[in-house]
Parts: C-alpha cells; sequence; structure tokens
C-alpha cells in the first residue's frame, strides 16, 4: 500500500481543521488513535491513525480519494469556523491535490 502524501488535513469530532506539513508529525498532535477522527493526505485519501500512544502513525484507510467528502468537511470548517477569515469561502481549485494545497497554504484564524 502506498504512503500517505503531504500536506495532511485533520479533522476532529466538532469540524475544526488542523494542518500537518508531513505526516510524520502526526504523533505531535494526536497523542492516542481515540483522538483521531477524521483525516486525509495530499491526494484526497483517507487515513486513519496507528500506534501506541506516543507513536501514532498516520496510514492510508482507502487508495481511492475521496474528494467530495473532503471538500465537504473543508467547506464547513470555513463556514463555520473561519469567522475572520477574508471571504470565509475555502480556495476553489478544481484539482483536488491543488485545493488541498491551497487549503494547507491559505491562514484562517478562528
Amino acid at each position: 500500500m502506498a504512503e500517505p502524501v503531504d500536506p495532511v488535513l485533520l479533522f476532529d469530532a466538532r469540524g475544526h481543521m488542523f494542518v500537518l506539513p508531513d505526516p510524520v508529525v502526526a504523533d505531535e498532535l494526536i497523542e492516542t488513535v481515540e483522538e483521531f477522527f477524521e483525516g486525509f493526505d495530499g491526494g484526497g485519501r483517507p487515513l486513519r491513525a496507528i500506534g501506541p500512544s506516543g507513536q501514532i502513525e498516520l496510514v492510508l484507510a482507502s487508495e481511492e480519494p475521496r474528494a467530495s467528502e473532503l471538500r465537504a468537511r473543508v467547506a464547513h470548517y470555513y463556514f463555520v469556523y473561519a469567522a475572520r477569515h477574508p471571504t470565509r469561502i475555502p480556495p476553489q481549485e478544481d484539482d483536488l491535490t491543488a485545493f488541498i494545497q491551497a487549503v494547507a497554504d491559505d491562514e484562517v484564524d478562528e
């Protein structure tokens, strides 16, 4: 199975989004597998967390991108949490990889 590619977009159960520049730093944000809610790699593929506490790794849950799911999560985040963003509209790139990179590069103050 392929490895996740960066950047990684993680979401908690309330819809907050976190951007990881590289999947290997997941253990800096996620302490236990139970804390992980949902995430997508730079190719839009869903992720799952594995490993013991303090050594969490992100692996692909599927090799198939979930573009509509990911775009819906990002849109929800911008609508609910990006109150100080100039437009509250996420990047509009058609290409999924370009969209994910644009979201990762877009600084949003909650």
